[in-house]
């Protein structure tokens, strides 16, 4: 059985990677390194395992690593006019670091001659622009095909990844599990005092903070056993993947606090 310590020194290696990759003093300057989800390089190499050399496996990781940072990253940059000297600077350099990633990831790529992975890598991107696309233009959607949305910008690079290679018996797992950590950190969130997508969303159709609650913990209890469930179809990667969901609760639970608190 794979556990979930044995990706340790992987998420260490990969992270040290990516950061000396993207490293550019001028950028250093403005802007913040970006976040790295060490779950999805986690993902990366438990579905990858097997007959794909470490090489390639390494190299899919730390490309998809740059894909999300340059969607990332463009989804951050203010659509509003900004007067600031630095901020605009700031912005401008945003644009120009989101499209460095993005060059980065096709020239890594191309380097090795894996021109199908292009293909997946650009498609997703398009499909992912998309959907945000959709949210953005029809503000009439509802909370459940807002989730919905949210859940397929999240997960939807693994699953393409996974299908490209024939692993889709991780689809599912990679899906909930992202999902459950979506509403994990909402829960989370809320409890500091801070309101994101999914709970304004949720609160636009019932009538109470106590029925948004009511139905995030639901929501959480039904993925979590979806996810203990579906783990065994993994094989050896089973307890990997249980251990995987019992920390997302360690990581993000939530302080106490009423309802009625502001």
């Amino acid at each position: 059985m794979v556990t979930l310590s044995q990706f340790d020194e992987i998420v260490y290696i990969i992270k040290r990677s990516f950061y000396h990759l993207i490293k550019h003093p001028y950028f250093d300057l403005y802007l913040a390194d970006p976040p790295v989800d060490e779950d999805k390089i986690r993902f990366m190499y438990a579905m990858l395992q097997g007959d794909i050399p470490e090489k390639d496996v390494k190299l899919y990781t730390i490309a998809s690593l740059l894909v999300q940072a340059a969607l990332d990253i463009h989804e951050n940059i203010p659509l509003h006019n900004v007067t600031a000297t630095f901020e605009r600077r700031k912005g401008q350099l945003e644009v120009l670091a989101g499209d460095y990633y993005s060059s980065l990831y096709y020239y890594l790529l191309a380097k090795h001659n894996k021109l199908s992975m292009i293909q997946v890598f650009s498609n997703t991107i398009q499909e992912i622009n998309e959907c945000k696309m959709n949210i953005y233009e029809n503000g009439a959607i509802s909370a459940k095909e807002v989730e919905e949305h949210i859940v397929f910008i999240e997960s939807r690079l693994l699953q393409k990844i996974a299908q490209h290679f024939g692993r889709e018996k991780w689809n599912a797992i990679v899906k909930d599990f992202f999902y459950l950590k979506l509403l994990l950190t909402e829960r989370k969130e809320w409890s500091f005092g801070r309101t994101n997508t999914i709970i304004r969303s949720l609160k636009s159709e019932v009538d109470s903070m106590e029925a948004v609650l009511a139905q995030l913990e639901r929501k959480i209890a039904m993925l979590k056993d979806r996810l203990i469930e579906n783990s065994q179809f993994v094989g050896r990667f089973q307890q990997f993947v249980v251990e995987l969901v019992d920390d997302l609760f360690v990581r993000f639970a939530p302080r106490e606090r009423i309802v009625g608190e502001r």
